[in-house]
């Protein structure tokens, strides 16, 4: 995807799935928050993505090709930010 991604892209997504693709085997991450912080530099203002993992194999911060139904394959920049009770919290940062 070409376009500059905003807050707005990823609100209508809250809860679905995006598969990180670019890992042998691929591993599902649901959205489960989209957070605005602020103008930020970017068009849109800044913002931050949350995803939930179901799996207790934990990514190491790294970007990663992400496929969703939507939005097709994107590549972030992710984060593991704690555990749940079900998995790993991922978070990506847009400034």
């Amino acid at each position: 995807m070409t376009v500059e991604l905003t807050a707005e892209h990823f609100e209508a997504l809250d809860g679905q799935t995006f598969t990180v693709t670019s890992i042998d085997p691929a591993q599902p991450l649901r959205l489960i928050e989209v957070l605005r912080k602020g103008k930020g530099e970017r068009m849109g203002g800044s913002f931050s993505l949350l995803w939930q993992s179901d799996s207790e194999t934990v990514l190491p911060q790294g970007s990663y090709v992400m496929a969703n139904d939507t939005l097709g394959e994107i590549e972030l920049f992710i984060v593991p930010v704690g555990q749940a009770s079900e998995g790993i919290h991922y978070e990506a940062v847009f400034t």
